[in-house]
């Protein structure tokens, strides 16, 4: 009985042996679990953007300086120190390398100059970045726009110098454009200007280059009076800035003026009834007429009336005159009383026959 207990004893013992031996031999000889692989990461960016993938950059002007970033880390923790490449390429198909170290944040920086060799610049820019992180390489691309937002262009009419919208048939019209860049001024920059008459007809088409402040002209001579040059002339420029298209207009207006008389001393009252000035006692006072056309030229030839007669007082010059070669008549008065001196003016236009009246007063004193 006892030596069947021993062999029973003994049977569980190989059994349990067994077992222990196959968790051993398990535990010695399977594999261990593999250890997690840090990922490293670059990014690309600029002050406008970028982070992230297919994530907008921003959009530059020309002449901008722009600061490009890559941003390397590896298991989310910075990598300084370290060598990044950045490969440019710009629209024109030209490649340029720089290299930057990263610094304790890990972030690299070089730059961009957008700075236009003849409009080179303007279009999509690619940026590729390549660096490496504990012997594992990685990249990133950036894409950005360079482009015109900020380029102008002015138009302005001219007359005899001063910005004018109003014009008279055989007036000459002094057409400017200006054009710049940020406020800055752009030489060389071809300007079409294009006018048409109130028929909308055309009447010019030009193209002059800015100099050297950013301006060009045109100057053109506006018809006698007809349905060509009577009403609203349009005009408009045109020039193209790195890549950006400008557009400008203004309209004048050619119209016939009403016919005109004024009378003057050689002390002042010219326009309509205007003082004359202030004279001494016996002083001679020259007595001016201009009688002007519905053009604005003065008239040669032209029969005018003179009156003159001291105010509150019944003293009564009536006299006539003719206009000379220059559209100008005059008469002489002597003051004999102190006081206030009325004069009246009249003519009959030439071109409607219509009366033309002016007055004046000038003030004669004891001196």
């Amino acid at each position: 009985m006892n030596s069947k207990k021993e062999v029973f004893a003994a049977s569980l013992l190989a059994i349990a042996l067994a077992a222990g031996l196959g968790t051993i031999s398990y535990g010695l000889f399977a594999e261990s679990p593999p250890s997690q692989k840090l990922e490293s990461r670059l990014d690309i960016y600029t002050p406008k953007g970028g982070i992230g993938v297919n994530v907008s950059s921003g959009t530059f002007e020309p002449f901008d300086i722009v600061p490009v970033f890559a941003y390397l880390t590896q298991g989310g923790v910075p990598v300084k120190s370290s060598e990044v490449t950045f490969t440019i390429m710009p629209p024109n198909g030209t490649e340029m390398v720089k290299t930057a170290l990263t610094n304790g944040t890990g972030v690299a920086e070089t730059d961009l100059s957008f700075l236009p060799p003849e409009g080179d610049v303007i279009g999509t820019w690619q940026i590729l970045a390549n660096a490496s992180a504990n012997n594992e390489a990685v990249d990133a691309t950036l894409t950005l726009q360079c482009k015109s937002e900020n380029a102008r262009i002015d138009l302005f009419s001219r007359r005899n110098g001063a910005t004018s919208n109003s014009f008279l048939p055989l007036d000459e019209v002094f057409l400017e454009a200006q054009v710049s860049h940020k406020n800055a001024s752009i030489a060389g920059a071809p300007v079409t200007f294009e006018v048409k008459t109130p028929n909308n007809t055309e009447f010019l088409s030009q193209t002059v280059p800015t100099d050297s402040l950013g301006t060009a002209n045109v100057v053109f001579q506006i018809p006698s009076p007809s349905d060509l040059s009577l009403g609203t002339w349009q005009t408009q420029a045109t020039s193209e800035i790195y890549g950006q298209a400008l557009n400008a207009t203004t309209n004048f207006e050619c119209k016939l003026l009403l016919p005109v008389i004024d009378v003057y001393t050689q002390k002042g009252g010219e326009g309509p009834n205007i003082p004359g000035g202030t004279f001494a006692l016996n002083e001679t006072v020259l007595l001016y007429v201009e009688v002007r056309d519905q053009l604005n030229h003065t008239i040669p030839y032209e029969l005018v009336a003179f009156e003159v007669k001291q105010r509150d007082v019944s003293i009564d010059i009536a006299r006539s005159g003719t206009t000379n070669a220059s559209g100008i008549a005059y008469i002489t008065y002597d003051p004999a009383y102190a006081g206030i001196y009325e004069v009246y003016v009249s003519a009959v236009a030439p071109d409607n026959g219509a009366i033309l009246l002016d007055t004046l007063t000038f003030t004669a004193q004891q001196p």
